[in-house]
């Protein structure tokens, strides 16, 4: 983002599951020597069924039906150190709403700092997703998760494939014992205002196709969802640069 030089906005819908849907919106533009960006997040479930019994046949007994909502507003900064070197922070404010469940509400917090190194034909990027975070719960309850860091390679028109081409690896490990770190891999070719992609995340395979015509671009992804679902996951990205 430190190094965005006009103002941008982009929004994004994805179907989660059956029940959950998925909301992005951001907005950025230069302030001062760096960027500033608003973004909102929302991750919903319109209509849950709630089953706290069964009945003499040993059947579940729906004992009514709620809706849960999580959502997150986010202030980012990125500022480039130089030429090559870029920071960046994230400050989020985090809600969560259980309806007509006690003590199903929730406020919190969270930060995350990351850097860029880049030049014409690569760029490294690390960050620490949720370094600190706090979420107070109706209930008394506070809930931390642990932090998350990421670490991301990109080379730009690798040696013996096609002009246009970059090639990406990131590598993501939760700060915590007796967890895996998780490999995600992908590869663009973009050229003329098109874009074709393909990727690996979390043993599921993606694809995506991306078009670009003046200040508008138009992304769609699909990804496979075998940690969630067994359905697939569509995701429509609408852009705009200016």
């Amino acid at each position: 983002m430190a190094n965005i030089k006009q103002q941008e906005i982009d929004t994004m819908q994805t179907r989660l599951s059956t029940d959950a849907d998925h909301y992005y919106i951001s907005y950025v533009r230069p302030l001062g020597k760096g960027t500033i960006g608003f973004s909102w997040i929302q991750v919903g479930a319109g209509t849950l069924t709630q089953t706290t019994t069964t009945d003499a046949f040993n059947e579940v007994i729906t004992t009514g039906v709620f809706s849960f909502f999580s959502n997150a507003y986010l202030l980012s900064y990125g500022l480039p150190l130089n030429p090559n070197i870029a920071f960046g922070l994230t400050a989020k404010y985090l809600t969560s709403d259980m309806y007509q469940i006690t003590g199903g509400q929730a406020y919190g917090y969270s930060v995350t700092p990351a850097i860029l190194i880049t030049n014409d034909k690569f760029s490294i990027g690390a960050k620490i997703d949720e370094l600190l975070n706090e979420q107070s719960w109706g209930t008394g309850t506070i809930e931390k998760v642990p932090a998350k860091a990421r670490l991301g390679v990109a080379l730009k028109e690798p040696r013996g494939l096609p002009m246009g081409s970059t090639v990406a690896l990131d590598l993501a490990q939760l700060l915590k014992s007796n967890y895996m770190t998780e490999v995600s891999a992908g590869y663009e070719w973009a050229r003329d205002g098109l874009a074709i992609r393909a990727g690996y995340t979390e043993s599921a395979l993606t694809a995506g196709a991306g078009f670009k015509s003046g200040v508008t671009q138009l992304d769609y992804a699909y990804v496979q969802q075998l940690s969630l679902s067994r359905e697939n996951v569509h995701r429509i990205s609408l852009s705009g640069k200016w």
